[in-house]
């Protein structure tokens, strides 16, 4: 069995850095979220609804081709 080290506290620093990660990682994904919700000018759609909508065109088309007989 091995003996028991007492834990070293973590310094002020470390915990300063950790908070600034976070801070940094939710400024980053609050800015894509924008960035994939949002209408640009110009645009009339987003970039999530454009996806959506490439998706239900590939599917139609594949379950139109289905359909047909061998």
């Amino acid at each position: 069995m091995r003996p028991h080290r007492p834990r070293r506290p973590v310094s002020s620093s470390r915990r300063a850095q950790r908070g600034q990660v976070i801070t940094e990682y939710v400024i980053v994904a609050g800015i894509l979220a924008v960035m994939l919700f949002a209408t640009f000018p110009g645009a009339d759609r987003s970039v999530v609804a454009l996806l959506i909508k490439a998706f239900r065109d590939a599917w139609s088309t594949y379950s139109y081709t289905l359909s047909y007989p061998l």
